[in-house]
């Protein structure tokens, strides 16, 4: 509550120095506090908003957060050591479920946050210059969710120095709240609401049982296509950057991979299962240590473990690495992803799955 309410006052400092938008632009939702428009194109304000607006756009964290895990396995594939290799490994592991893990949480205001679009239904907030500013819909705020879960992260895990981390956890939600009204996409109520969801689903992600990401994914995608596929209006225009639906079936495909790749943990599917079980909370990193009695960790031992024959040897470290690698299963997991990924980019070129119109009108393009 004390979080919320220094967000709020915040806004309402803002409100205060900008006591109209000065964007000659519409109250779509009204003139209350809480929903009119704030947008301002004057002095530096927009720009600040702009330069915030790259780092903390869901679909930037989303798309960095992929290209980090389709790079993750090269940590093992240059490795040339074998007497650092568990240690290796084990940081490996460690690294993977936590990436996983957060890409999990980023893709929330990708396919839920559009879904709760056609749930409550509510426009966003600027009309100027004979056009709505974003999409049709803005509550809640994806980029408010995103930031409520990025800080939520370094509030709850403060990874490096606790205190800052959560000053900056503060200051990420306050930035993100600020960015989305300044540029006109978002109301107040919107913001509040996006990064009180976002930050509510951070502590509940990281404290379910792994396995339950599952479910949780399932009812996603079926709470968003139900809702976005009832809403009549819904109706966009040839090729529309706005196309909510096209924005699911977006988000979808990171869920996608989330999937192939978290059911995939552990050094067996029995193994796996027992990591599955637990939550992200409870889970240190003695959980992912390859180094016990088990007989794996033997095989292990006996493949890095140098003899007499260099060659021989080398080869038994380069079978283990490509094993612990997984390439070939990891390259199945990318295949599924940039499908479903391509697909969307299909559904908006050819309006798959949405009603169109030539005189359907089309808001700003979304950055």
């Amino acid at each position: 509550m004390k979080l919320l309410f220094t967000i709020l006052t915040f806004l309402a400092f803002l409100s205060i120095t900008n006591a109209a938008n000065s964007a000659n632009c519409t109250n779509v939702n009204g003139d209350m506090f809480m929903n009119k428009c704030w947008k301002n194109d004057e002095s530096v304000l927009p720009l600040m908003a702009s330069f915030i607006m790259q780092f903390v756009n869901p679909r930037t964290v989303a798309i960095s957060t992929t290209t980090i895990l389709f790079l993750l396995p090269a940590i093992l594939l240059l490795s040339n050591s074998p007497s650092v290799y568990p240690a290796l490994k084990n940081k490996y592991s460690q690294l993977r479920i936590i990436l996983i893990h957060m890409l999990h949480r980023s893709a929330y205001p990708l396919v839920l946050g559009v879904g709760l679009y056609a749930v409550f239904r509510q426009r966003r907030p600027c009309f100027c210059d004979g056009a709505p500013v974003g999409s049709i819909y803005g509550m809640p705020s994806g980029d408010a969710m995103a930031g409520g879960i990025l800080g939520a992260f370094l509030i709850d895990k403060a990874p490096f120095y606790p205190k800052l981390a959560r000053v900056l956890g503060v200051c990420v939600m306050i930035c993100v709240c600020f960015e989305r009204t300044i540029l006109g996409f978002h109301t107040i109520g919107q913001v509040v609401t996006g990064t009180s969801i976002g930050f509510i689903l951070h502590f509940y992600s990281t404290r379910v049982p792994q396995w339950f990401i599952a479910v949780d994914i399932l009812m996603q995608w079926i709470l968003s296509a139900i809702a976005l596929q009832l809403d009549p209006a819904l109706i966009y225009s040839p090729n529309d950057p706005n196309n909510l639906w096209v924005w699911f079936i977006w988000g979808a495909s990171f869920q996608i991979l989330v999937l192939f790749l978290l059911f995939r943990v552990g050094k067996s599917p029995l193994d796996g299962w027992r990591v599955l079980k637990q939550s992200m909370n409870k889970m240190s990193k003695d959980d992912l240590n390859i180094q016990s009695d088990s007989a794996e960790d033997h095989l292990l031992a006996y493949a890095i473990k140098p003899s007499h024959d260099i060659i021989e040897s080398d080869e038994r470290y380069k079978r283990r690495i490509s094993k612990d690698a997984d390439i070939p299963y990891t390259f199945v997991a990318f295949i599924a992803f940039f499908t479903v990924n391509f697909l969307s980019f299909c559904m908006q070129q050819w309006g798959w799955l949405v009603h169109t119109s030539d005189s359907a009108a089309g808001g700003t393009p979304m950055s």
